[in-house]
């Protein structure tokens, strides 16, 4: 589950909120127990167990069965994980160019193998795993793709001042991915280059279908991939960090963006133990719980 810090992520906030809910948590994330079997453990009466259980269910944190007997209610967790996305760093002292990237704008794609597919927000582009899709026209209306082994390549204008007076800061990169059809525990990993600067690799751990995308079209299986985890990638003065972890030593000035009139940026899928391909997929603003495209920012100085 992936929950922003405004009013739609309340009501999970506040669930949370609560001992006795944390500790109901505890015990259904490890155990199949009953409601009744619940409120005996806990010492803690029936209603009151049955009353904190819905507000639980309410937020799609667990949901209520019937056990083997048909009567009682039995809670299972709906969610593994919680990402709470803080609001976006700024840089008020200094300008940026920001670019907004449809996933279908892709400028090339090499050794695309299955499972592989494109979607747009009203349907599946061509037949499923079939990689000529990904030079479809239909291409630019998608809103999600994915692939298992590959490379993609997305072309990024480069419009700082060039009039020697722009010092390049930091290249921010927002990015909704995950792995489709498998399951939360199928790591995968991708490589990033910046024209054809390698500036590091992360692991992802799965995917993600315990809790429908907040913008997923109805019309997409819910056993499919429903979001996926918004990644900060920033190339700065010192390092490449993914959401302040470092990934590598590479640093801005490595790039020489003031000299680049464009930035390729290119993903590609690697084998996380040497021969397994996890795969990755890009969610687009129809999908997931980000409205949003892929968002690339380039922060600068400007000398006087």
């Amino acid at each position: 589950m992936d929950l922003d810090i405004n009013e739609a992520s309340l009501p999970v906030f506040q669930a949370l909120s609560s001992a006795v809910r944390l500790e109901l948590i505890q015990i259904i994330s490890t155990e199949t127990i009953s409601a009744t079997q619940l409120a005996k453990r806990m010492n803690v009466s029936k209603a009151a167990i049955s009353k904190n259980l819905h507000i639980l269910e309410e937020t799609d944190l667990i949901r209520l069965e019937k056990g083997a007997d048909g009567r009682e209610l039995v809670p299972r967790m709906n969610v593994e994980k919680i990402n709470v996305n803080f609001p976006e760093k700024i840089f008020p002292q200094y300008h940026s160019k920001v670019y907004s990237l449809p996933v279908g704008s892709y400028f090339e794609i090499e050794g695309v193998e299955p499972s592989c597919g494109l979607a747009t927000s009203n349907e599946i582009v061509g037949a499923m795993d079939d990689v000529n899709v990904f030079f479809s026209a239909e291409r630019f209306r998608a809103e999600l793709l994915w692939f298992t082994q590959g490379e993609i390549e997305y072309i990024i204008p480069n419009e700082i001042p060039r009039d020697g007076k722009a010092e390049l800061v930091e290249f921010d990169l927002e990015l909704s991915s995950e792995f489709p059809l498998s399951n939360n525990n199928w790591q995968s990993k991708v490589g990033f280059w910046i024209n054809d600067i390698f500036i590091g690799a992360i692991e992802l751990p799965g995917n993600y279908s315990d809790v429908r995308g907040t913008y997923t079209p109805e019309w997409w299986p819910d056993d499919f991939s429903q979001y996926g985890l918004l990644k900060h990638i920033r190339v700065g003065k010192l390092d490449t960090a993914v959401d302040s972890i470092s990934i590598s030593d590479v640093n801005v000035a490595d790039l020489h963006l003031e000299k680049q009139r464009r930035l390729a940026l290119k993903m590609a899928v690697l084998p996380v133990d040497g021969e397994t391909y996890g795969g990755v997929t890009i969610f687009g603003r129809e999908f997931g719980n980000h409205h949003q495209d892929i968002k690339a920012t380039i922060y600068y100085s400007q000398k006087d």
